[in-house]
């Protein structure tokens, strides 16, 4: 799952003229305020664009195939194909159980693994970093650890050789080709380099990766399997199938769009000069996370987008988690930024609302 920040270069301020986006940024960060438009300091900040890098010259490193992980997700994709013939056999309630579990864990990765433990875009209290954390289990996309970090060497090398799911190695490999061979060494190098205290003082992230292939068998596999079979007799064959094999496919490529098509095919109204795009399609398949242009350019903001709830459900849900005092500081980028970034880089795709 998964984002590109490019750092704003200070330009001269004319009489009269609007504002540049660093000067804002500067006024921003100058402002102590613990809540809503505070914008972190680059120096904190592990996704934001590294500049400095450059690819190594000479021939690119043997592609080794996985291929344990190629059967796998054969098998799995496979058995999700299957499981499509199965819907007519299955009950309202377990086509309605399956919609629940796809939010739930999408939610694992969109509010929990992503915005929260990947931008530190909110702070979550701990009962709700326990559900997330759980939902992210639910969702058997590697630990919350793994993800994060692999996420932000994604933000900072975006579409280079230390990019996990470099885009301009084509679509399938950002999709799902880049969980089929081994890493890129830049990829693991820079990956060793990140600064991941706030990961590894956090006691879900911490837990969850020390028990995380027993959570997964349960969240992932076993309880979407057994509700609907315990409480409303569905059978074992397509409660298996349908509410967790085929969920758990659905949810996976969903997120691998974002890394795919979202970085591929769309407009780029906030910067130009980046691959992400605004994609319709993966924002509604991903619950709110296809805004992508926006998100690389302003990776800190917790809502991945200008207009709030319009098609971001984890926007809501966020939103939602504050009104009940179980999340706090979300981290917002004010217009008068957003509007400087579209008018020095944006494409002129722009539309308000």
């Amino acid at each position: 799952m998964t984002i590109l920040c490019l750092t704003s270069s200070i330009t001269p301020k004319t009489a009269g003229s609007t504002m540049t986006e660093a000067e804002a940024l500067e006024k921003k960060q100058q402002q102590h305020k613990p809540s809503n438009g505070n914008v972190p300091p680059e120096a904190t900040r592990e996704d934001v664009f590294d500049h400095t890098y450059k690819e190594k010259e000479g021939p690119k490193p043997p592609r080794i195939i996985v291929w344990r992980n190629v059967i796998l997700m054969s098998l799995l994709h496979i058995g999700a194909l299957y499981a499509f013939f199965l819907i007519p056999s299955a009950s309202v309630l377990t086509l309605l159980w399956s919609v629940l579990c796809f939010l739930i864990s999408a939610l694992g990765v969109t509010a929990g693994a992503h915005r929260l433990w990947s931008h530190r875009s909110y702070k979550a209290t701990l009962p709700l970093r326990i559900f997330l954390g759980v939902a992210n289990s639910m969702a058997f996309q590697n630990d919350i650890f793994e993800w994060a970090r692999d996420h932000r060497v994604h933000h900072k090398y975006s579409e280079t050789d230390a990019d996990p799911h470099n885009a301009v190695r084509g679509f399938f490999f950002a999709h799902i080709g880049w969980l089929l061979v081994r890493k890129h060494p830049d990829v693991i190098e820079k990956g060793r380099k990140l600064e991941l205290s706030d990961l590894l003082n956090d006691k879900v992230v911490v837990f969850q990766r020390k028990h995380y292939k027993l959570s997964v068998l349960l969240m992932c596999f076993f309880i979407p399997m057994f509700v609907p079979w315990y409480l409303w007799g569905e059978s074992l064959w397509v409660a298996y199938f349908i509410p967790a094999l085929l969920r758990y496919t659905l949810v996976l490529n969903a997120t691998w769009l974002v890394n795919s098509a979202a970085h591929m095919w769309g407009n780029r109204p906030y910067d130009k000069n980046i691959n992400p795009r605004e994609n319709k399609f993966v924002t509604f398949s991903a619950i709110g996370e296809g805004f992508h242009n926006y998100h690389h350019s302003f990776p800190f903001d917790y809502a991945t987008s200008e207009f709030g709830c319009k098609l971001n459900i984890t926007t809501c849900f966020i939103d939602l988690m504050c009104f009940l005092g179980l999340a706090k500081d979300r981290k917002r980028v004010s217009r008068e930024v957003v509007l400087a970034r579209i008018q020095r880089t944006g494409d002129g795709s722009h539309r308000s609302g």
